[in-house]
């Protein structure tokens, strides 16, 4: 994007069979002086008659805009994969394939620069579910999630807009965002494929932790670590442990607070914070491995 000029910003919404849903988000959005410049409409069987009739208030909708003066683009999206075209999403197949076209369109939005507006107000509560995953996966600190909040009379009458300001509510949604680093985003942003990128979001996180666990363990002494090893494998108390390694317990229960305290420092935790059961349950799948080469 060239320096000074403003990013196209772009809603993309799932629909259940509430077209208001859309509506009323994008006049909250339009109402907030957002540059809202394409709409992006998710939905299910254009043949379901709730969906056909959804679809149709929509449509009709793209006149009000223009008499409003805004000039928007309106995109309708089929989740669809061949012949499987579902009505609803109550299905694990169904909703994977939810799953795979929002991801497909945020991803496509992204590598076009557009900044991006996701609402999770519309459908089942799994759509919800799924676009939180896709809002982790692929929108940066520029984008945005909303959830709709309307007074149920509004809701009940179905109209398509609100006259009064205080009935609709968008409330921001904080996404905790997988990406570790810009390269990471961008990498995923080559993939049209979830899975495959929460694989790698998976993989990434396993090397953090690693890297994590090898740096404590490169803060301990070889006595310390000794220590460590018994305590994890066994659990034992520090008298248990001065027996088994044959040493005095006063020294084991030195040793112990020595590693208590740095593994508090290298967490940042608090000074009087227990950390015996956290420090097992951390070390006990890569005590074979510390000090080793890392694992593939």
């Amino acid at each position: 994007m060239a320096k000074g000029q403003k990013a196209k910003e772009a809603l993309v919404a799932p629909m259940g069979v509430e077209p208001q849903v859309v509506t009323l988000t994008l006049d909250a959005l339009l109402a907030r002086s957002f540059p809202i410049a394409q709409v992006w409409v998710l939905h299910a069987n254009e043949n379901y008659p709730p969906i056909v009739a959804a679809l149709r208030r929509l449509h009709a909708e793209r006149a009000f805009y223009r008499h409003k003066g805004f000039s928007l683009r309106w995109h309708f999206v089929p989740i669809q994969d061949g012949q499987h075209y579902p009505n609803d999403f109550a299905t694990e197949q169904d909703v994977a394939l939810f799953l795979r076209v929002l991801y497909r369109t945020v991803a496509q939005l992204k590598r076009k620069g557009f900044r991006l507006h996701l609402s999770i107000a519309g459908g089942r509560k799994v759509m919800t579910a799924m676009g939180m995953v896709v809002a982790q996966l692929l929108l940066g600190e520029h984008d945005h999630v909303w959830h709709l909040l309307s007074e149920g009379k509004l809701l009940q009458s179905r109209a398509m807009h609100s006259d009064e300001p205080d009935e609709v509510v968008l409330v921001p949604v904080p996404i905790l965002r997988w990406s570790l680093l810009p390269s990471t985003v961008q990498e995923i942003l080559l993939w049209d494929d979830p899975y495959r990128a929460i694989e790698r979001q998976r993989q990434l996180q396993q090397q953090q932790r690693w890297q994590l666990l090898q740096t404590f363990w490169q803060k301990l002494t070889p006595a310390e670590r000794e220590v460590v090893e018994s305590l994890v494998r066994h659990g034992e108390k520090a008298e248990a442990l001065a027996k088994r390694l044959n040493r005095a317990a006063k020294t084991v229960r030195n040793q112990l607070q020595s590693i208590y305290a740095k593994y508090r420092d290298h967490f940042e935790l608090p000074p009087d914070a227990k950390v015996r059961e956290r420090l097992i349950a951390d070390l006990a799948p890569a005590l074979t491995l510390l000090g080793k080469d890392e694992p593939r």
